[in-house]
């Protein structure tokens, strides 16, 4: 998948969300331009560099953003006050998917939904093997980034709805509700 290709997932993860939106793992907020309908955007980043960074693209932003350091697992807002969560490119580097998972479920109100932009478990048996074997190497030196995560099955388990919008080698869109 290249970069163009990526940026119109992105684009199509976010534009169109209206209400009041979650980005977990906001990163320096690449997404943050790309949202044109929200009424305001709360975005979470673990990492305190990178939450500056966002911090700084928010200023620029006509959408009311606030930006915490936080991780996905213990998400610093109430209960039932977003519309969507936004997850881009994350999942693969929460400490327990499961928990963040428990979270989102917890801010989301009643028919809101989880958007999600991420790279999951090759479904190639080859490619998962290897996969996994780098894994260990991988997230040492990317930001715990897990290159074998059965992210869907995960959600599957946690019942949630799946809706897989689009998929790309690796690479897969999926909405999701909370059953």
């Amino acid at each position: 998948m290249n970069r163009r290709h990526i940026w119109s997932w992105r684009n199509s993860l976010v534009g169109d969300l209206a209400g009041a939106v979650l980005e977990i793992g906001v990163g320096a907020g690449a997404n943050l331009p790309r949202y044109r309908k929200a009424t305001c955007i709360f975005a979470i980043e673990p990492d305190p560099k990178r939450a500056r960074q966002a911090q700084a693209m928010a200023m620029r932003c006509p959408i009311p953003v606030s930006v915490k350091i936080a991780v996905a697992e213990a998400l610093p807002l109430a209960s039932g006050s977003v519309d969507h969560v936004v997850s881009s490119l994350v999942f693969c580097s929460v400490h327990d998917q499961r928990r963040a998972l428990r979270e989102i479920r917890r801010v989301l109100r009643p028919g809101g939904a989880l958007h999600m932009f991420e790279h999951i478990r090759p479904q190639t048996p080859l490619l998962a093997n290897a996969a996994g074997k780098i894994t260990p190497y991988w997230r040492r030196i990317a930001h715990n980034c897990h290159l074998d995560r059965s992210t869907l099955e995960t959600l599957r388990a946690e019942g949630w709805e799946t809706h897989v919008l689009a998929r790309c080698g690796v690479f897969v869109r999926i909405k999701a509700w909370p059953r």
